[in-house]
């Protein structure tokens, strides 16, 4: 395999800063001669220089600020929220207790107010100063990043790390807009230079892994023409395994259940489970797909992400009891729209027993008022062709009576 020039260069670089470090004397004042950064210059050859060689405007320690700035604000703004969310609730507690009459209960409220409203109004000054940071840090307007700059979902990278070369590898942009390192999870990369990748990818090394990260990161040229959101399929599927959602479709729930290869007799789609995995947790949704098809709650659909698990139970199989004069009584099973007529449970449940009264067998079958209802299933009508069998229901009871005499 030919490495690219690039990436010889950078091995070269970092073999010849350990080196450095390694072999380079310490004056005897105790101090350190500066190292040089090592470049490439205009002829393809090594060379040192005062300023590391870039790709584009902004500099790696320039995205390492600004990330760190990012990461400042994302949590300023959760502690803003939360405030809200509290001051929220403690008006509403005021308003009770204000109309209760409550004196002890409102003046405490009124300072827990108080102390919220201070903590948000910290919570956005600190946001302010911040914003003022970041549009420092970040490149100015004439060096916005184009699309073709910038990481995008369902690109693949090739990751290069000196210090640890368990971690070089190529790696799938999901569509999360992640990557996923081993041992170190998920690090959000579209939406940033490849510079500020290196940075993102080299802080969470730092943070976790290693005490020293050089990173290099190359983008692969195309897109993975099989890159997509992969998904789970249990139960009740005809084909249960992986399922990959191709780029450009729907990543519903009911669009996959209906291109997915089809379901079991017994798919119960009115308790389909999506299951993933939330902060550190499994959250399990369960939505009513047939409600869905059926034309309502439209806006219940599930939008999947990766690594989702969708399962899909089996219904419970309907049931007919068959009691009295046969060789098998009991509950018998038959398939969720299965066609069964009295004479075929029967002869499932082992046929007639001796002395059983082929004339007299009846239904007994439930009604939605709560009464019974008895439908005549004279066995030997049917066997004569006199009459058509009676066609069972879920929980009906079929009754073969015993013969008043044996002969």
């Amino acid at each position: 395999m030919i490495l690219p020039a690039r990436i010889v260069a950078f091995v070269l670089a970092s073999q010849s800063l350990v080196y450095a470090q390694t072999a380079t004397p310490k004056p005897a004042n105790g101090g350190m001669f500066k190292q040089p950064q090592v470049g490439i210059n205009d002829n393809g050859r090594l060379a040192a220089v005062d300023q590391p060689a870039l790709r584009g405007s902004v500099t790696p320690r320039v995205a390492e600020d600004a990330e760190a700035l990012e990461e400042k604000r994302a949590t300023l703004e959760t502690e803003v929220r939360y405030a809200k969310t509290k001051l929220d609730a403690a008006q509403k507690k005021l308003a009770v207790q204000s109309a209760a009459g409550n004196a002890d209960q409102v003046e405490k409220l009124n300072t827990e107010i108080k102390d919220w409203e201070a903590r948000i109004k910290a919570g956005q000054d600190q946001l302010a100063i911040i914003e003022g940071e970041l549009s420092k840090a970040r490149p100015t307007s004439s060096n916005t990043l184009s699309d073709a700059d910038t990481v995008l979902p369902g690109e693949n990278l090739e990751i290069y790390v000196n210090e640890d070369q368990s971690f070089n590898g190529r790696y799938e942009v999901r569509r999360g807009g992640y990557i996923i390192l081993p041992q170190v999870g998920r690090i959000a990369v579209a939406g940033k230079s490849i510079d500020q990748a290196e940075v993102a990818v080299k802080r969470a090394l730092e943070n976790s892994q290693l005490t020293r990260a050089t990173v290099l990161i190359e983008r692969l040229e195309g897109r993975d023409v099989d890159s997509g959101t992969t998904i789970y399929l249990s139960g009740e599927f005809k084909n249960p395994r992986p399922f990959k959602i191709p780029q450009g479709t729907a990543q519903t729930l009911v669009s996959v259940i209906l291109s997915a290869g089809g379901l079991s007799e017994r798919a119960d789609l009115t308790r389909v489970r999506v299951m993933r995995m939330s902060g550190g947790r499994s959250v399990v949704e369960e939505v009513n797909v047939k409600r869905i098809l059926d034309g309502q709650g439209l806006a219940s659909d599930v939008t999947l992400q990766e690594g989702d698990v969708i399962t899909i139970p089996g219904g419970p199989a309907s049931q007919v009891y068959v009691t009295g004069n046969v060789k098998r009584q009991g509950p018998l099973d038959f398939a969720t729209g299965e066609r069964l007529t009295v004479y075929g449970a029967i002869l499932n449940a082992g046929g007639f027993a001796r002395f059983a009264d082929e004339k007299g067998v009846h239904v007994l079958r439930a009604m939605p008022d709560g009464t019974k209802r008895k439908i005549d299933a004279n066995v030997i009508d049917v066997k004569k062709g006199r009459k058509q069998d009676v066609v069972v229901l879920p929980n009906d009871i079929i009754v073969v009576p015993e013969k008043w005499f044996s002969f």
